[in-house]
C-alpha cells in the first residue's frame, strides 16, 4: 500500500517536441482502462522539433507518455499497468522516437494503485505514489517535475 502522492508534470525549460495534428488520431476519451484497447497500435503522431530538442523519459501532453526505462521502472511497481505504444515522427528532421503511454486507474484504489488520474473539467491530474517517484529519479529519469 502506497501512503503519499505527489503530482507528476512536465519539468519546465527544455525544448521538448510539440505533438502537432494529433486530433482524430489519438481520442484521449479512450485512454482509460476499459478503452484503450480501441486505440490504434503502434500509434504514430507527428511532432515538430526545434533545433536543441530535448527527449525526456516523461512527457504529459496530449497524454502522459513515457520512455521505455521509465516504463520498466514503472512496471516494478505496478506489474499489470497496461501500456501502449507511440511513435513520434518529425518528417522534416527525419527523426522519430518512441514512447508507452501508461494506462492510468481513476483513482487510487484506497492506496493500491502506484500511479493513477484524477479527471478534471480542464485536463487530468496525474497523482504518482513518492515510492516511484523517488525510484525514478535516482534511476536519472529526465522531464518530471513534482508538485508537492
Amino acid at each position: 500500500m502506497y501512503g503519499k502522492y505527489l503530482t507528476l508534470v512536465s519539468q519546465e525549460g527544455n525544448p521538448i517536441p510539440q505533438i502537432v495534428n494529433w486530433y482524430g488520431k489519438l481520442d484521449v476519451r479512450n485512454v482509460n482502462r476499459r478503452d484503450y484497447k480501441k486505440i490504434p497500435s503502434p500509434l504514430m503522431l507527428e511532432m515538430r522539433s526545434g533545433i536543441d530538442v530535448f527527449y525526456p523519459d516523461v512527457m504529459t501532453s496530449p497524454v502522459l507518455m513515457v520512455s521505455e526505462e521509465a516504463m520498466e521502472v514503472i512496471r516494478l511497481y505496478d506489474s499489470r499497468m497496461p501500456f501502449f505504444f507511440l511513435a513520434l515522427f518529425d518528417a522534416a528532421k527525419e527523426e522519430n522516437v518512441s514512447y508507452y503511454c501508461p494506462v492510468l486507474a481513476e483513482d487510487s484504489g484506497g492506496g493500491k494503485e502506484a500511479m493513477y488520474r484524477i479527471k478534471q473539467r480542464d485536463g487530468d491530474v496525474i497523482k504518482i505514489c513518492e515510492e516511484l517517484a523517488e525510484s525514478l529519479l535516482e534511476r536519472g529519469v529526465t522531464g518530471m517535475g513534482l508538485i508537492f
